[in-house]
């Protein structure tokens, strides 16, 4: 896991890296963004995330799509450094593409809810589930309109991910 920001606080009483002004955390394909973001640590690990207010995580599926979530609170889960479960709540929002049994891609699902959660296998997430008041759309492949492959906020920011430690300072 790595994480940039404008201000960090961590306390080893409670062992969580608060992260304020523009913080990214990147785990693996997946990126998070948000206001605020608490990383919760348990024995030197990654455990656990809250993103706070705007909070938008955005998987890599391949050089031109990323499966996207958006919701006003964003908790995730972490399992040996990767993103195992997430649950954004609060017009919670996903762009997520539909892969068959093969991995190809048979469309991509456009959706809104109350709360989305997502559960991750092979760092790729596996399954979908929306709570309360679904509205979304599923469109083939080929028929994706433009603009609708990304929800309003995307920015993929792989350029400011440190590659070693040397490169934060």
């Amino acid at each position: 896991v790595q994480a940039v920001c404008d201000s960090l606080f961590y306390a080893t009483t409670d062992s969580v890296f608060r992260l304020y002004r523009d913080p990214i955390v990147w785990g693996s394909e997946s990126q998070i963004t948000a206001d605020t973001i608490y990383l919760f640590t348990k024995n030197r690990k990654t455990d656990r995330l809250q993103a706070f207010f705007n909070g938008f995580i955005v998987n890599k599926v391949d050089v031109a799509r990323f499966n996207q979530v958006k919701g006003n609170t964003i908790n995730a889960l972490f399992k040996e450094g990767n993103i195992d479960y997430v649950r954004a709540k609060g017009r919670a929002e996903t762009v997520y593409f539909v892969a068959d049994d093969e991995d190809k891609f048979i469309g991509m699902n456009r959706a809104t809810s109350d709360a989305i959660d997502m559960f991750f296998e092979d760092k790729k997430p596996k399954k979908v589930k929306f709570i309360n008041d679904l509205k979304g759309v599923t469109y083939p492949m080929r028929q994706i309109p433009p603009g609708e492959d990304n929800l309003k906020g995307f920015n993929w920011l792989e350029e400011r991910r440190p590659k070693t430690k040397f490169e934060l300072f």
